[in-house]
């Protein structure tokens, strides 16, 4: 396997906090990958759901004489030969293309980090998703031409509560739900700065309340990859393809992702995985 490299990165991988994949660069805000003990389809994969990004890692002795530093690839495409090897190549890409959205999810509750916690931008034709690392923190890379006006940053717990249900040292009672996270959003405008920003999660709640009745509610909107489509069209879709990413909003986050102000519900539906 033969690499290419520009520009080798000179930040001490030592000095870095562990992460989920690896490492976290405080310098760069980014996550390093350790490559050392993946093989060669989980080198390959890594770069393909990488999408043309740019990738951080550390390197095997096997692919360079630079293993024991951190090296930075960019644009990264594989070609195959006749032979079975994988070929690098890189090219240089325009950061300034890219907002940065980096930050830390703590819970109310505890005064602690949530590891493993969704983080999701979400876009009307797609969404880009990453999990906080051990320490609560999260980073995102977004294409700048996906910034709109108003722009939603979406924490998903779905999954983590699953497993703190199914605990069996699970201390609180379920009656209580007061260790499970509460799903919320965040809505910030184009020139919102969001870098290294805490965000304080609630507990799940239950609420008794009335019920009201309104007139002339406002329409639900129904999107598969960017597209407006019919409620019957949607949930044919949706049924006929279990494993497409689903999301629903609501209120002012639904509105800021469709570019409606009158709208009740959003619906939306993505074919692709997240990049």
């Amino acid at each position: 396997m033969k690499l290419n490299i520009h520009k080798p990165c000179t930040e001490n991988w030592d000095h870095m906090q562990s992460s989920l994949h690896g490492k976290f660069c405080d310098i760069c805000s980014k996550h390093v990958v350790d490559f050392t003990e993946k093989t060669e389809q989980e080198v390959q994969d890594i770069f393909n759901q990488a999408n043309g990004k740019e990738v951080c890692g550390k390197l095997p002795v096997s692919f360079s004489k630079i293993a024991t530093g951190v090296i930075l690839i960019t644009n990264l495409t594989f070609s195959q030969a006749q032979t079975t090897a994988h070929t690098f190549v890189t090219t240089e890409q325009n950061t300034s293309n890219l907002t940065m959205l980096s930050g830390k999810l703590i819970f109310k509750n505890s005064k602690k980090e949530i590891p493993n916690a969704e983080v999701i931008f979400i876009h009307k034709t797609q969404y880009i998703k990453t999990f906080t690392d051990e320490n609560g923190y999260f980073s995102l890379e977004i294409p700048s031409d996906l910034i709109s006006k108003r722009n939603v940053l979406s924490f998903n717990f779905d999954t983590l509560n699953e497993k703190i249900r199914s605990n069996p040292e699970r201390k609180v009672p379920n009656v209580i739900d007061a260790d499970l996270y509460e799903n919320q959003s965040i809505l910030f405008t184009k020139n919102e700065t969001i870098n290294d920003k805490v965000f304080i999660i609630e507990p799940v709640q239950h609420y008794l309340g009335g019920i009201s009745i309104m007139q002339d509610q406002p329409p639900d909107y129904y999107f598969f990859d960017g597209k407006s489509i019919s409620e019957k069209k949607f949930e044919r879709l949706q049924n006929e393809n279990p494993d497409y990413q689903f999301f629903i909003f609501g209120g002012k986050e639904a509105q800021a992702i469709a570019g409606k102000s009158y709208i009740r519900t959003l619906r939306l539906l993505y074919s692709k995985r997240s990049l």
